[in-house]
């Protein structure tokens, strides 16, 4: 086993609460009180966030193009240099980070480089080739190609599971430090007033929210008990010296926003553009999967988001879970905690289900292909094939008519997806710019 890697996600969760002590910080009687409806997994067990973020987004979109600027100050792809706390901090040598954000979806994806994904890269590459070269045999004799996939997510879902359970007990431990989390931000300019801290210009600063509804460390019934809320402090010096206010922020700081005892800030990260995002002000696209009226009561419903900022794409997939078969492990408050619990009473099912969440990030440039992964076998290969379910030829089409972007659809293989955000100004534009083909091949306005 890997010590290093064993501690990764223990590490950064000491970061993020000065070692549990955020529960003390984080309350009505430190002057930081909260209500439930902050706190990150609130709509996810509410089960209402698809109407919730939906709303959210149509109140982004009326806002004017100044105030939107003003208002969304980290749109952007951003990778993270520096996470400190009090005594412990991460660096970049340490782990790839990859923090899309969009005005209102985001998937924020951290891979330790300890891991050792070589181990089963080989595996499930040959896996999922065979998987495909099967599908497509068995598609000769159908019309009909999700009729040949799993219930719950097709060939993609089943290559999946195929290769955890060639893992050993001890690969499923280590394939569990790692973490992606989607869902939506909402930003507040002006927060209410708060208890004195030692930087004083601390409360002029905007504030985010983050509200989760897929996440990688998440277990049913075990919720995070504090909002994930932080103060933005931007930085618009350039590398060539000039300050360049007027432009979106090229470095920002995320400060908590509670406080310790002594008034200081538990802990902070540091984030920087990664170049070709466009400065967050070029092309902006965020899509989550429809949860079709089948499902609305079905636990076969899988959720996704796709976030798209200039050239960078982020996406995250839940869990593929095994009807809902797995068995409870009560004395786990977190994914990592769940899986070390199950393997230790031999209950691998578990352990294997909870791990089928896939995230990952890649380029338009490349063609769409995903170049950093949950699933490191899926370098390589289309985004489009992830997230469509495998199903054969994963055509991609947009629906809808108009410049109502609420109004159009996604058709990834054989999943419909919403637009929450987009900056083309119509649905063969976006059908275009997702499958970078010529315009006399648009296909919109199927209605």
């Amino acid at each position: 086993m890997l010590p290093q890697h064993l501690d990764w996600s223990a590490k950064q969760s000491r970061i993020l609460t000065d070692s549990g002590n955020a529960l003390n910080y984080y309350t009505s009687s430190n002057g930081y009180p909260f209500s439930s409806d902050e706190l990150p997994h609130h709509h996810l067990e509410r089960g209402d966030s698809h109407a919730v973020f939906q709303q959210w987004s149509r109140n982004n979109n009326t806002q004017s193009t100044l105030i939107k600027q003003l208002s969304f100050p980290i749109v952007g792809a951003w990778k993270r240099p520096l996470f400190a706390g009090k005594w412990e901090h991460s660096t970049s040598e340490e782990e790839t980070v990859y923090n899309v954000q969009t005005r209102t979806l985001f998937v924020d994806l951290r891979i330790p480089k300890c891991k050792p994904g070589y181990k089963w890269e080989e595996t499930g590459k040959k896996l999922l080739l065979n998987n495909v070269n099967d599908d497509d045999s068995n598609n000769i004799n159908s019309s009909n190609s999700s009729s040949n996939n799993n219930i719950n997510g097709g060939i993609m879902a089943s290559c999946c599971r195929q290769v955890l359970e060639n893992m050993s007990d001890d690969d499923l431990r280590l394939y569990a430090r790692q973490h992606v989390f989607g869902g939506f931000s909402v930003i507040q300019q002006h927060p209410p007033t708060l208890p004195p801290t030692n930087n004083k210009n601390m409360q002029s600063l905007p504030v985010c929210t983050r509200h989760h509804c897929i996440d990688w460390n998440y277990i049913p019934q075990k919720p995070r008990p504090r909002p994930n809320k932080w103060y933005i402090e931007g930085n618009h010096q350039y590398k060539d010296g000039n300050d360049k206010n007027n432009d979106p922020f090229n470095v920002w700081k995320e400060w908590s926003y509670a406080t310790d005892f002594n008034g200081q800030c538990y802990y902070w990260e540091q984030w920087e553009r990664i170049e070709g995002d466009e400065m967050g002000r070029g092309l902006r696209v965020a899509l989550r999967k429809r949860r079709r009226d089948a499902e609305r009561d079905d636990d076969n419903y899988v959720d996704g988001i796709l976030v798209v900022v200039g050239d960078h794409f982020n996406y995250i997939v839940g869990r593929h879970l095994n009807q809902m078969e797995e068995t409870p492990h009560p004395n786990a408050n977190n994914l990592v905690e769940l899986v070390d619990c199950a393997i230790k009473k031999r209950d691998r099912d578990t352990a294997i289900s909870y791990l089928t969440l896939d995230g990952g990030h890649g380029t338009i440039s490349s063609g769409w292909r995903i170049d950093c992964a949950i699933q490191s076998w899926r370098h390589g290969e289309k985004v489009f094939d992830c997230i469509g379910n495998g199903a054969a030829g994963n055509e991609v089409r947009v629906v809808g008519d108009g410049d109502d972007i609420f109004g159009w659809t996604v058709h990834i293989g054989d999943t419909v997806w919403d637009v929450y955000e987009s900056s083309v100004e119509s649905a063969c534009e976006l059908e275009l710019t997702l499958l970078s083909k010529p315009e006399s091949q648009c296909q919109n306005s199927r209605l």
